[in-house]
C-alpha cells in the first residue's frame, strides 16, 4: 500500500485544485516558513479524521476554506473546500476492491455553515467507514505515524504516565481498557439487580411466612377430610372382615379342640398314676432323713455356734490380760527406779539439813559473843555520858529490829523455796494425771467402741432377722399371689390362641380367596409352619398402595406379584426341592443376595420426564428398602401413565401401564378392554395382625411358664428362709451374750476414767492454788526486802553517830566491833536460809517417796489380779475348744450320713412339683378347652347375622382396599382425625393458592438471583482475564520498543545508549514509563535534563522505535529536526533514508542535510497574492546551492 498523490481544491493557501504526488521511499516538503508546508499536513489529517480543529490550526472549519474571512463575506471566496488522498491499493491492504482507492473528504457552505462531506472511489461515504478502513490500515490522525510541527519535543516533554498510555495505544490495549470498563460498568448494573433481587426476595420470604399457618391448616384439613373418608370405608370393611375372620377361625378351633380333649383325658390318667409313686418316694426319704437325725444335727449346729463364739470371747480376754500385764510390769519397774531415786535424794537432804542446822548454831554462838562485847564496851562509854547512853539504846532497838525483820525474811524465803517445791512436784502430778486420763479415755473409747461394734452386729442380727421374718411372711403372700398370677397366665394362654386360631383362619380365608397359585400356597404355608425357613413373602404381600394406583400397579406386576421374595439363593434352592418332592407345582423366586440392583434405562428416564407420566411403578409402591432389588425385577423400566389418548404418543419408546389398567408393550403391542379379575392384591397378605398374635401367644406362654418357675421358686426360698430363720435366731441369742459381758467392762471403764478425771481436777486445782500463794509469798518477800534495806540505813547512822559521840581508841574498837558483828550475822542469816530451804525441801520428797511406795504396791497388786483372770481365761478357752472339736465331729458325721437323703430328697421334691403343676396345667387346658368350645359354638351362631348385616351397609360396587386396618386403631384414628378438624376452627382454603403463587414467584426470584450471582462471578473472572491479558500484551510490546528504542538510539547518536524504564514493574499500570539517555561522552541522565536537541533525537529514537515494532504504510513528519544541529540532523535523514527502505515517509523540513537524503522533493512557495504554489525540485543540490546557508538561515 503507498500514498500515490494528494489533491486539494481550496484548502487554506491553496487555491484552485492542486496536486501534490508522492514517489515511494523518502519525499521532503521544504519552503520558507509561512509559505504553506504544514497546510500539506493538515490536509492528510483532515482527510484522516481529525476530530479537532485545533489540530488542523483553525477555530472551525469554515476556516479550512480559502480566502474565508471570519464576518466578511466576499463573491470571490470560495465557497467550499475538498481534499482527497489516492492509495496503491494492489496488495489490498485496505479491505477494498481496487488497485487504486481515493478517498475524499470535503466542506460545503450552506447557509453560511460548514457541511462536510465524504466520497470512497467517487461514492457517497461516511466517517464511520473512513475511520473503520484507515483503523484497519494502522493509520491514525493521533498516531504515531504522523508527528505534527513541535510534537518531538512532546514526546520527550510527556509525563511517564503519557508515554506509558502512547505504549498501550501502539499495544492496542486501549480497547481492553475499554472492555474492562463495560465489565466494570455491567458488573455495577447485575450488583444492583442482585440487590433489588434480595429485597423482593425478602418480601417474598414475609409474604410467605404471614401465610404458611394459613396454608398449613388448608393442608391438614384438605388431608384430615380425605381421610376421614377412607377411615370410614375402612371401618365398614373392618367389620366385614372381623366378622369372617372370627366365624372361620370359631369353627376350625370348635373342631381342634373337640380333638384335644378326646386326646387329653388318656393323658390325665396317665399323669395321676406318675405323681402318684413320686409322693409315696418322696415319704419314704422324708422318713429315713428323720430317723437318721435331721433334727439333731439342727441342735449340733446351734451349740457348735454358741461355743465357738464363746471359745473366742475366752480367748480374747486371756489375751487382753497377758498384754496388761506387760504394761503393768513395765510400769512397775519404771516406779521401783523412781522410788529408789527419791529415797537417795531425801536421804542427801536430810544430810544436808543437819550439817546446816550444826552450823547454824556455831554461827549463832558467835554472834552472842560479839554482840555481848559490844554490848559491854558500849555500856562502859556510856557509863560517862548520858547522852551516848541513849544513843546506845537506841542503837539496840534498832539492831533488835532489824534482826526480827532478818528472821522475818528468812522464814518468807524458806516458805517461798518449800512452795516452789510443791508446785514442780504438783505439776509433774499433773502430768501424770493427764497421762493417766488420756489412757482412760482411750480405754474407755475403746470399751465403747467395741460394745457399739457389738450392738451394731446385735441390732444388724436383730435387722435381718426381722427382714427374714417379713420376708418369710411376704413369700408365703406372694405365693398365694403366684398362684393367682399362674390361673390369670393360663386364661391370657387360652384367649391368646383364640385370637391366633381366628386370625389364621382369617389369613386362610383370604390367602384362598386371593387366588395364589398352588405352588405359591404351599410355600407360604410352609412358612407359617416352620418347614421352610428364610422365606420371606409374596410381593404381593410386601408391597402396599394407594387405591389410585393400584390396578395399573396389579396389570403392571402381572403374574410376578406371586413371585416368592427368599433370603438367599439356597433358600430358593431348598424351597424348589420342597415343591418338587411334594409334586406341587412351580413358583418364582427372587433370592435377595442374588438379585441384580435395579437402574433405569435411558428410554425410561426420558419417557417417565413427559407430561401425562406419573412416575416408575416401583416408585408408587411402599415396602421395606432391603426388597427393592425385588421389586425393581418385578416392575423393571414399567411407567404409570395417566390415561390411553396420553400414553399413545409415546407407544414403542417403553412399558406403560394407564391408571385405568391398559397395557403398552415396549415392542409396540397394547393390552386393554375390561379389567381384569385377578383376586391377588397389593397388601391382602399382610401378616401383621397374624405376627402380632402369635407374638402374643408366646409372650402368653412365656408368663405362664414363667409363673410356674416362680411359684416353684417362691416354695424353695421359702424353706431357705426358714433355716435362715432359725440360724439368725441362734445369732441373736449369741451376740445378746457377748454385748452383756462387753457392757460390763465398758461401765468399769467408764469408772476408772471418772476417776482419773476428778483426780486431775484435784490436782489441777492444787495447782493453781499453789501458783497463787506463791505469788502472795514473794510479793510478801519483796516488801519486806525493801523494810530490811531501810532499817540497816537506820542501824548504820545510828552506829556512827555513837562513834563519834564515843571518840578515841574506844570508838575504834567499837567500829572494829560491829564490822565483825555484821559479817557474822550475814553468815548466820545465809546459814538460817541454807536451813529453811533443806526443811522445805524435805517435805515434799518425804512426800514423793511415799507416792511412789503406795503406787508400786498397787502395781504389784493388779499383776496378781492379772495373771489370775489370764489363767482362768485360758482355762476356760481349752475347755472350749475341745468342746467345739467333739460337736464338730458329730456334725461331719452326721452330714456325711444325710446328705445322700437330702440331695435324694430334693430330687423328688422337684419332681412331685413339676409333676403336679404339669398336671394342674393340663387340666386347666383341659376345662379352658370345654369351656372355650361351648363359647365358640355360641359365638357362631349369634355372628352369622351380623356379618350379613355387616355386608349390607358396605356401598354398592365397594370394592375392598387393598390393606385394612384393625378396629382399634381405625377408631383412634377417627377420634383424632375430628380432634385434629375441631381444634383447626375455621381455615381459609384459598390460602394455599395464594401460597402456591408466592412460593412460584420466590422460586423464579431465587433462581434470578443464582443467575444474577454466577453472571458476578463471570464478570469478575473476565475482569481478571482481561486484565492479565492486558498486561501480557503490554509487557510483549514495551519489550520489543524497548530493544528498537536503545538500538535505533546508537544508531541516531553514534554511539549514545538509552533505555525505557518501568516507574512500578509490581504495578505497571499504576506508574508510568520513564526514559534514561546518556548521549556520547555524557554522563547518564534523565530525559528532562537533556538539551532541546538532545531532547529531539530521543524523541525520534522512540518514534522510530515506535515504527520499527509496528509498521504504518506511511509516515508524516513535520519538522522533526528544527531543534538539531548540522550533524543531529544529518543522523536523523540517514534514519529516515533507511526506514524509507520498508515505508514511505513524507517529512517537512528546511535542512539541507533532510533534502540531500531524500528521494523526491516538492517546494512550497507562496506568491505576494497569498496562494501556495508547488513545485518538484528534481536537483536538489543546485536548489540548496540557490539558498541562503543554514547559519544564515537560523
Amino acid at each position: 500500500m503507498q500514498l500515490l498523490e494528494l489533491e486539494f481544491e481550496n484548502f487554506k493557501s491553496f487555491k484552485g485544485h492542486v496536486t501534490v504526488p508522492f514517489g515511494p521511499g523518502f519525499t521532503c516538503i521544504t519552503g520558507p516558513n509561512g509559505s504553506g508546508k504544514s497546510n500539506i499536513t493538515d490536509a492528510i489529517l483532515f482527510i484522516l479524521g481529525s476530530r479537532s480543529t485545533k489540530l488542523l490550526r483553525a477555530r472551525r472549519l469554515n476556516q479550512l476554506i480559502f480566502g474565508f474571512q471570519e464576518g466578511k463575506q466576499s463573491r470571490s471566496a470560495a465557497k467550499h473546500c475538498r481534499v482527497s488522498m489516492v492509495f496503491d491499493n494492489s496488495d489490498r491492504f485496505l479491505s477494498i476492491e481496487s488497485d487504486r482507492v481515493r478517498f475524499t473528504k470535503g466542506v460545503r457552505l450552506r447557509g453560511g455553515k460548514p457541511a462536510t462531506y465524504y466520497r470512497l472511489n467517487g461514492d457517497t461515504s461516511s466517517a464511520g467507514e473512513f475511520e473503520a478502513l484507515f483503523s484497519r490500515a494502522g493509520l491514525y490522525a493521533t498516531g504515531y505515524n504522523i508527528i505534527q510541527q513541535g510534537d518531538v519535543m512532546q514526546t520527550s516533554l510527556m509525563s511517564g504516565t503519557e508515554r506509558r498510555r502512547k505504549l498501550e495505544d501502539v499495544a492496542g490495549i486501549t480497547a481492553y481498557d475499554q472492555r474492562l470498563r463495560k465489565t466494570r460498568s455491567a458488573r455495577e448494573h447485575v450488583g444492583t439487580d442482585l440487590t433489588l433481587l434480595d429485597e423482593r426476595m425478602r418480601e417474598a420470604q414475609r409474604l410467605l411466612r404471614q401465610l404458611e399457618r394459613e396454608k398449613r391448616d388448608a393442608e391438614r384439613l384438605e388431608a384430615i377430610l380425605q381421610q376421614l373418608q377412607e377411615n370410614a370405608l375402612q371401618r365398614k370393611w373392618r367389620r366385614v372382615l372381623d366378622l369372617e375372620a372370627e366365624l372361620e377361625s370359631r369353627r376350625g378351633l370348635i373342631v381342634r379342640h373337640e380333638k384335644e380333649l378326646e386326646e387329653l383325658v388318656g393323658e390325665l390318667e396317665e399323669r395321676q398314676t406318675a405323681i402318684g409313686v413320686l409322693e409315696d418316694s418322696y415319704k419314704k426319704v422324708e422318713e429315713e432323713i428323720s430317723d437318721a437325725g435331721g433334727d439333731r444335727a439342727r441342735e449340733l449346729q446351734e451349740q457348735l455356734d454358741k461355743a465357738r463364739v464363746e471359745q473366742a470371747l475366752a480367748q480374747s480376754n486371756s489375751e487382753s490380760a497377758g498384754a496388761r500385764l506387760v504394761e503393768l510390769e513395765a510400769s512397775r519397774r519404771q516406779l521401783g527406779d523412781a522410788r529408789k531415786a527419791a529415797a537417795a535424794e531425801l536421804k542427801e537432804l536430810r544430810d544436808a539439813l543437819d550439817a546446816a542446822r550444826a552450823g547454824t548454831g556455831e554461827l549463832e554462838a558467835q554472834v552472842t559473843t560479839a554482840a555481848s562485847e559490844l554490848t559491854r564496851l558500849e555500856a562502859s562509854a556510856a557509863d560517862g555520858s548520858q547522852e551516848i547512853s541513849g544513843q546506845r539504846d537506841a542503837l539496840d532497838a534498832l539492831r533488835q529490829a532489824a534482826g526480827e525483820l532478818e528472821m522475818q525474811r528468812h522464814r518468807l524465803e524458806g516458805e517461798r523455796e518449800q512452795l516452789e517445791r510443791q508446785l514442780q512436784l504438783a505439776r509433774e502430778q499433773l502430768e501424770r494425771s493427764e497421762q493417766l486420763l488420756k489412757a482412760a479415755r482411750e480405754d474407755s473409747a475403746d470399751a465403747d467402741f467395741q460394745l457399739q461394734d457389738l450392738e451394731l452386729g446385735r441390732k444388724s442380727a436383730a435387722d435381718n432377722l426381722r427382714k427374714v421374718t417379713a420376708k418369710h411372711g411376704k413369700l408365703v403372700s406372694e405365693l398365694a399371689l403366684a398362684a393367682d398370677r399362674l390361673e390369670r397366665s393360663e386364661g391370657e394362654l387360652r384367649e391368646a390362641a383364640l385370637a391366633l386360631a381366628a386370625e389364621e383362619a382369617a389369613t386362610r380365608a383370604r390367602d384362598e380367596i386371593g387366588g395364589y397359585a398352588r405352588a405359591v400356597q404351599s410355600i407360604l404355608a410352609a412358612r407359617d409352619t416352620g418347614e421352610l425357613d428364610g422365606i420371606v413373602g409374596t410381593i404381593a404381600e410386601l408391597g402396599q398402595v394407594d387405591e389410585e394406583h393400584a390396578l395399573a400397579l396389579e396389570v403392571a406386576a402381572g403374574a410376578r406379584m406371586q413371585s416368592v421374595v427368599v433370603r438367599d439363593d439356597s433358600v430358593a434352592a431348598e424351597a424348589i426341592a420342597f415343591l418338587k418332592q411334594h409334586k406341587l407345582g412351580r413358583a418364582r423366586f427372587l433370592p435377595l443376595n442374588r438379585l441384580r440392583r435395579y437402574r433405569p434405562g435411558a428410554n425410561a428416564l426420558l419417557l417417565v420426564k413427559q407430561s401425562g407420566a406419573v412416575n416408575f411403578a416401583q416408585e408408587l409402591v411402599r415396602f421395606d428398602p432391603r426388597y427393592a432389588d425385588a421389586f425393581g425385577n418385578v416392575f423393571g423400566d414399567t411407567v404409570i401413565m395417566r390415561s390411553l389418548d396420553e400414553a399413545r404418543s409415546y407407544l414403542g419408546k417403553g412399558r406403560m401401564v394407564t391408571l385405568a389398567g391398559e397395557l403398552l408393550e415396549a415392542g409396540g403391542a397394547m393390552v386393554g378392554g375390561s379389567p381384569p379379575r385377578s383376586g391377588i392384591h397389593f397388601g391382602t397378605g399382610t401378616r401383621d395382625n397374624l405376627d402380632e398374635l402369635v407374638v402374643r401367644l408366646g409372650s402368653a406362654e412365656a408368663r405362664k411358664l414363667e409363673t410356674s418357675a416362680a411359684v416353684l421358686e417362691l416354695r424353695e426360698e421359702l424353706a431357705e428362709v426358714a433355716q435362715a430363720k432359725a440360724a439368725l435366731e441362734s445369732e441373736c441369742s449369741t451376740t445378746q451374750t457377748r454385748v452383756t459381758d462387753f457392757d460390763e467392762q465398758a461401765t468399769k471403764s467408764a469408772d476408772g476414767l471418772l476417776q482419773a478425771q476428778q483426780s486431775f481436777e484435784t490436782r489441777q486445782g492444787a495447782l493453781t492454788a499453789l501458783e497463787g500463794e506463791l505469788g502472795e509469798r514473794e510479793a510478801a518477800l519483796a516488801d519486806l526486802q525493801i523494810t530490811i534495806t531501810d532499817h540497816a540505813g537506820s542501824v548504820e547512822q545510828a552506829a556512827t553517830a555513837l562513834q563519834e559521840l564515843t571518840g578515841g581508841v574506844a570508838a575504834e574498837r567499837l567500829v572494829h566491833l560491829q564490822a565483825a558483828l555484821g559479817q557474822q550475822r550475814e553468815s548466820l542469816s545465809e546459814a538460817r536460809a541454807s536451813v529453811a530451804r533443806f526443811e522445805a525441801a524435805e517435805e515434799p520428797a518425804t512426800g514423793e517417796e511415799q507416792r511412789l511406795a503406795s503406787e508400786l504396791e498397787q502395781n504389784l497388786a493388779e499383776q496378781k489380779e492379772q495373771q489370775t483372770l489370764r489363767r482362768d481365761e485360758r482355762e476356760t478357752a481349752r475347755k472350749l475348744a475341745r468342746e467345739v472339736k467333739a460337736l464338730k465331729a458329730e456334725e461331719d458325721t452326721k452330714f456325711r450320713e444325710l446328705k445322700d437323703l437330702r440331695d435324694r430328697r430334693d430330687r423328688l421334691r422337684d419332681e412331685l412339683a413339676e409333676a403336679r403343676t404339669t398336671l394342674a396345667q393340663r387340666e386347666e387346658f383341659g376345662r379352658g378347652r370345654r369351656h372355650a368350645t361351648d363359647e365358640l359354638k355360641i359365638e357362631v351362631a349369634t355372628r352369622e347375622p351380623k356379618l350379613v348385616e355387616a355386608r349390607q351397609r358396605l356401598p354398592e360396587k365397594a370394592e375392598q382396599p387393598p390393606k385394612v386396618g384393625g378396629s382399634e386403631q381405625l377408631e383412634a384414628q377417627r377420634e383424632t382425625l375430628e380432634g385434629q378438624r375441631g381444634r383447626l376452627g375455621n381455615v381459609n382454603m384459598l390460602s394455599l393458592k395464594h401460597y402456591r403463587q408466592e412460593e412460584e414467584r420466590l422460586a423464579r426470584i431465587r433462581e434470578d438471583r443464582k443467575q444474577l450471582r454466577r453472571e458476578v462471578r463471570r464478570l469478575e473472572a473476565l475482569e481478571a482475564k482481561i486484565s492479565a491479558r492486558k498486561l501480557e500484551r503490554f509487557s510483549e510490546v514495551y519489550k520489543h520498543i524497548d530493544e528498537n528504542f536503545q538500538s535505533t538510539f546508537t544508531e541516531l547518536t553514534g554511539g549514545g545508549k538509552a533505555w525505557l524504564e518501568l516507574e512500578k514493574p509490581e504495578t505497571v499500570f499504576d506508574g508510568g514509563v520513564s526514559i534514561k539517555a546518556r548521549m556520547p561522552r555524557k554522563r547518564l541522565f534523565p530525559v528532562e535534563a537533556l538539551s532541546g536537541g538532545e531532547k529531539s533525537l530521543v524523541s525520534m529514537a522512540f518514534i522510530f522505535a515506535i515504527q520499527r515494532y509496528d509498521p504504518s504504510p506511511f509516515y508524516l513528519l513535520d519538522e522533526p529536526d528544527q531543534n538539531l544541529d548540522g550533524v543531529n540532523t544529518e543522523h536523523i535523514g540517514r534514519a529516515i533514508a533507511l526506514q524509507s527502505a520498508v515505508a514511505q515517509f513524507l517529512v517537512v523540513s528546511l535542512h539541507h542535510a533532510a533534502l540531500r537524503e531524500a528521494a523526491h522533493v516538492i517546494g512550497v512557495f507562496m506568491a505576494d497574492d497569498g496562494v501556495s504554489h508547488l513545485h518538484q525540485i528534481h536537483d536538489v543540490d543546485r536548489f540548496i546551492a540557490s539558498l541562503p546557508t543554514e547559519e544564515v538561515a537560523a
